[in-house]
């Protein structure tokens, strides 16, 4: 796999990963995986500047130091003033990928404005089941800390049935041949079919950790 010029494989690991543990929900963890996602993705799409492709993927959810739900308009706004950034890319370059940022978010309700934010949006769609349980209760349990847990169970059932059902926003906006995503659906569908199968699902996840 193609990789990253260095000096932009370090100023990320050194500068930007690192502020993403200030981030409920969205460690590093989550910007890895994006990042690693991209990369496979890029390999459909070997024209683009595969720089470019790594500092979007690590920009994508850092205006949630800001605000969550406006957070893919913010972390656009801190790509754009980032003085490294600006050194090594053209104008047009940061445009390009401030626009990818700003469109990644898969409850938009329209398509990214160019094929980087198709990338990322579709990178951002996680394929790992387990990880996408743990992130939802831990995000879910972020936002809500007084919610019983009956109530945390059902409400991060809801949220990844609406995401990933068949009809849900994310399922319909992967613009890339994923495979694993395919399977990730369907096991998603499977165990929230009900609160009862979600919430074991969950328990068995958590008793991992």
């Amino acid at each position: 796999m193609k990789r990253a010029s260095k000096d932009i494989r370090k100023y990320v690991e050194t500068e930007i990963l690192p502020k993403y543990e200030g981030v409920g929900g969205h460690t590093s963890e989550h910007i890895q995986q994006v990042i690693e996602r991209s990369l496979r993705f890029y390999e459909q799409a070997p024209e683009l500047n595969i720089d470019m492709v790594y500092v979007i993927a690590a920009y994508h959810d850092l205006g949630r130091l800001v605000d969550n739900d406006t957070h893919n308009i913010e972390s656009a706004k801190m790509l754009r003033a980032d003085e490294f950034l600006k050194a090594r890319f053209s104008a047009d370059e940061i445009n390009t990928m401030a626009e990818a940022v700003e469109d990644h978010r898969a409850s938009l309700g329209r398509e990214p404005r160019s094929i980087y934010g198709k990338l990322v949006s579709s990178a951002d769609r996680n394929a790992d089941f387990e990880n996408a349980m743990r992130r939802v209760y831990d995000y879910n349990k972020y936002l809500h800390p007084d919610f019983s847990e009956e109530e945390l169970m059902n409400d991060c059932c809801y949220n990844l049935r609406k995401k990933y059902s068949p009809d849900g926003y994310a399922a319909k906006t992967m613009y890339f041949d994923d495979p694993d995503f395919s399977g990730f659906l369907e096991k998603i569908e499977e165990v929230t079919c009900s609160n009862e199968t979600f919430a074991q699902a969950m328990q068995e996840i958590n008793a991992k950790r």
